[in-house]
């Protein structure tokens, strides 16, 4: 029986080579008969999707000051067959297919609907739940529909969900253009920037951004407190930040230390192991109480 251990997934990397991994999502089009042929990993992930391989974990961030459960991060998870649990990043970003990628997103968003209805039934308090989707699947004229036919399919409010776009330079390009982010609008749906910080995009970008949350790249914490230099840039970046009004959520936080240093942003939503690892069932994270 294959055991799902969070902290030590397979690497793709090593089931389908290390160039399906590196592969870059270039010139995606709005088609479903998209004639484009699969790539060894697409294919796969799409017989996985259909076999019912995947799951989605759930990921809590707390207001740093107070602690309180504020938002939520859906993140899916591959009990593959052969090779146990997979590493999400490996099999979600490198999707060279839009049609798979596009499946990909919509079973998230399917799989949370779902969720929060239970939620609803259960009369749990609810919170936003963030789903990472690329950038080029994000302003798909279809899918702003696709998110709000599911989310009526369920009675669950659209506004529940926030769609986070990954960091790179598509990303930034797309969410500046309003005409491309008004679909999401429209839906109801929340709009973020996520891993932001680790290179990927200009700064003269961040102000014309269509997005009401960035989530800073774990990679900015690594040696906050202890490097004073390190200190400086995190703190820069989030005065920047809250200058913008935009809500921020830092991510990587694993230490009590860091936590500790944190509180100076109140409003900073904080994500990390320092809380809780990533867990199965909304249910279980929404009713879970900060230790920290």
């Amino acid at each position: 029986m294959l055991t799902l251990d969070y902290e030590k997934p397979v690497s793709l990397a090593t089931t389908f080579g290390t160039r399906a991994a590196c592969a870059e999502q270039t010139d995606w089009v709005d088609s479903r008969d998209d004639p484009m042929a699969l790539s060894e990993l697409d294919s796969r992930v799409s017989e996985g999707l259909r076999a019912g391989e995947f799951h989605l974990v759930f990921q809590a961030a707390y207001r740093a000051a107070s602690g309180a459960l504020a938002r939520l991060e859906a993140q899916v998870r591959w009990t593959h067959p052969d090779y146990g649990l997979l590493l999400p990043g490996i099999f979600m970003m490198p999707l060279e297919h839009p049609q798979v990628a596009l499946e990909m997103a919509l079973f998230v968003i399917d799989g949370v609907c779902r969720e929060l209805r239970d939620c609803l039934s259960a009369k749990i308090t609810l919170l936003p739940v963030a789903i990472t989707v690329p950038a080029q699947v994000a302003v798909l004229e279809s899918f702003a529909d696709d998110l709000t036919r599911i989310a009526r399919s369920y009675g669950v409010p659209a506004n529940l969900l926030e769609i986070e776009v990954p960091e790179s330079v598509d990303a930034t390009r797309l969410l500046s253009l309003r005409t491309l982010t008004a679909g999401l609008r429209s839906a109801g749906a929340g709009i973020s920037l996520g891993k932001w910080g680790n290179g990927a995009s200009s700064l003269a970008q961040l102000g014309a951004l269509d997005v009401d949350t960035v989530t800073m790249a774990p990679e900015l914490m690594g040696t906050v407190p202890r490097d004073p230099r390190a200190c400086v840039v995190m703190s820069a970046l989030l005065d920047l930040l809250h200058a913008l009004d935009v809500q921020v959520v830092v991510n990587g936080v694993e230490t009590k230390a860091q936590l500790q240093w944190l509180r100076s942003w109140p409003e900073a939503l904080v994500q990390g192991f320092v809380f809780s690892r990533p867990k199965a069932g909304l249910a279980n994270v929404l009713t879970l109480r900060s230790e920290p």
